[in-house]
């Protein structure tokens, strides 16, 4: 099993709780429609977070450092692809982050 194909199950499990909008994705609006959904699709495939996902493994406290950089950069990711796609106006401050378990 080649190094990339061991990091997608690592990334499903990061990333794994997209729909209940908990997890890592606590900060990240839940918006309804499409530019919000691609988005989020987006965010998935950025390169920053993929190389997240791959460093996660059976390491708990390497994961819940993973964890934690996830927390910050999936809302940041999200913020900027709705200010590119106009969804929300360039200059509008980010919402401020939930607590998450």
């Amino acid at each position: 099993m080649t190094r990339s194909w061991m990091a997608l199950p690592m990334l499903a499990l990061a990333l794994g709780t997209t729909g209940c909008g908990g997890g890592v994705w606590a900060n990240v609006p839940q918006d309804p429609g499409p530019v919000a959904a691609g988005c989020r699709r987006d965010i998935e495939r950025d390169p920053q977070v993929r190389r997240l996902g791959s460093q996660a493994g059976g390491n708990a406290e390497n994961n819940e450092d993973v964890r934690r950089q996830l927390l910050v950069l999936l809302p940041a990711l999200y913020h900027e692809c709705m200010i590119r796609a106009g969804a929300i106006p360039p200059g509008t401050p980010q919402p401020p982050p939930r607590v998450t378990f």
